[in-house]
């Protein structure tokens, strides 16, 4: 399934601590997001669904993550149905494999574009 991920105003990856949470464009939108350190080696920290303002403020708020920000934390989310968003999301973590623990849904997994 092919899924448009976000990026930040110039086509860079967003920093999740520089990343302005309140936008508009943010405000109400749902989907799928990737949290990850590094530029060159990429190591995703976590993946996850919801309210993309909401989660995103909580990942911020993560010590777990907060450690990674001397790497650069970066962040790319894209809007999926509700309907497929469990699916995606668990695609996400059997593929990327995140550093952090999340709580896997009990689906089956729905193939999508990675942001790389």
């Amino acid at each position: 399934m092919a899924i448009d991920w976000h990026k930040c105003k110039g086509g860079v990856w967003c920093d999740l601590f520089q990343l302005d949470l309140e936008h508009e464009f943010l405000r109400n939108l749902s989907g799928v997001y990737i949290v990850w350190s590094g530029t060159t080696e990429k190591s995703v920290l976590k993946v996850g669904s919801g309210l993309i303002s909401t989660e995103l403020k909580k990942e911020r708020s993560d010590l777990a993550i907060q450690i990674f920000s001397h790497h650069g934390v970066y962040v790319s989310w894209a809007e999926v149905s509700a309907l497929k968003r469990e699916s995606v999301m668990l695609y996400l973590a059997e593929v990327l494999s995140p550093k952090l623990p999340i709580n896997l849904p009990r689906t089956i997994p729905v193939k999508v574009d990675l942001p790389w």
